[in-house]
């Protein structure tokens, strides 16, 4: 068994497998990431998956932005504002999917971590996501840092945590 996570930007061959993992296990918007990781020539985004035995079993990614409503109830970071608008934190780790029949395995911590790695190599301090899965992150240093709203309505938590350094 053979398991690596590579950069969608090192490996632009693998961006349709990365779609329909995505849109068969996530959602439509959502598997449009790879297209946008693999056209983009500026930092932002990244695009990160996971083959095991030469197959496209995780995604997640860094974006610049999140897609919330704006503001940030309860933040206690490093900007001094009492209402915090999702742009000015960043970057954001995309939504982490591993396929369903790989779950179990620790791979999303894998992923987590290369990601956490990754913006560290780019020179970032912390990485932000959202989410409403409840106990996931907070096993892996990401701590609750506010509250905010989908743009379709949903409240969803945000948490942060600190980049890795960049190992080779």
């Amino acid at each position: 068994m053979s398991i690596q996570i590579l950069s969608l930007r090192d490996h632009p061959e693998r961006a349709e497998e990365c779609r329909k993992l995505l849109l068969e296990h996530f959602n439509e918007g959502t598997s449009k990431h790879p297209a946008q990781v693999v056209a983009s020539t500026d930092i932002f985004p990244q695009g990160y998956f996971m083959l095991k035995d030469n197959r496209v079993i995780g995604w997640t990614g860094l974006h610049e932005k999140e897609v919330v409503s704006g503001k940030v109830y309860g933040w206690e970071g490093s900007l001094k504002k009492e209402e915090v608008i999702s742009d000015e934190l960043s970057p954001w780790i995309t939504p982490l999917l591993v396929h369903p029949d790989e779950r179990g395995n620790r791979y999303g911590k894998m992923l987590l971590e290369y990601t956490r790695k990754d913006a560290g190599w780019l020179g970032f301090k912390v990485v932000y996501l959202t989410t409403g899965e409840i106990g996931y992150y907070e096993k892996y240093c990401f701590r609750e840092v506010g509250l905010t709203t989908f743009t379709w309505g949903r409240p969803t938590k945000v948490y942060e945590a600190e980049c890795l350094l960049y190992e080779e």
